[in-house]
């Protein structure tokens, strides 16, 4: 987790860190990235990226979590297959056209299986199945966008069927 220092540096530094982890991680996998790359674009010390973040995976895990932030809306309420399925083509229009698209898609093809699960670990069958297929979907997109309207349309078709099973 992002120690609390972090939020005390002034918006300007706090801006050269978060660019330069931006810059790092979209050209990098979380396997491959350097702290001394970071620190060099954020002009800071070696040290101090240590007083701001335990390692790499804690300012991987910041940035990605600052992404979601800004690319994500929430669930709001009950939502059937149409509100999903156009919550989950927002978002791949919103990621495409974003700074984070590099970050997104080195996330999927690389850095996911290294972080450890955030998933819910209880929540109903039809709810968890909506939300794999969903980011799935998404992955699916981003990682294959000539084919993403494919993915999306399946994507549709899968939570309405898994939907109309659950009234």
């Amino acid at each position: 987790m992002v120690k609390a220092t972090f939020e005390n540096l002034s918006k300007d530094k706090q801006d050269r860190v978060t660019e330069a982890l931006l810059k790092e991680f979209s050209a990098h996998t979380l396997a491959s990235a350097q702290v001394v790359r970071i620190v060099k674009e954020a002009g800071i010390a070696r040290g101090a990226f240590y007083k701001y973040f335990e390692d790499l995976t804690d300012a991987y895990q910041y940035l990605f979590k600052l992404a979601m932030r800004d690319l994500h809306t929430g669930l709001t309420g009950r939502m059937g297959a149409d509100e999903l399925y156009q919550m989950t083509k927002d978002f791949v229009t919103k990621a495409t056209g974003s700074q984070y698209y590099d970050l997104i898609r080195l996330h999927y093809a690389a850095n996911e299986a290294l972080l450890p699960s955030n998933k819910p670990k209880q929540m109903p069958a039809c709810a968890w199945a909506a939300m794999v297929l969903s980011h799935e979907a998404i992955k699916e997109a981003l990682l294959d966008p000539d084919k993403a309207d494919f993915y999306l349309d399946r994507e549709h078709e899968a939570l309405e069927k898994l939907f109309s099973q659950h009234k």
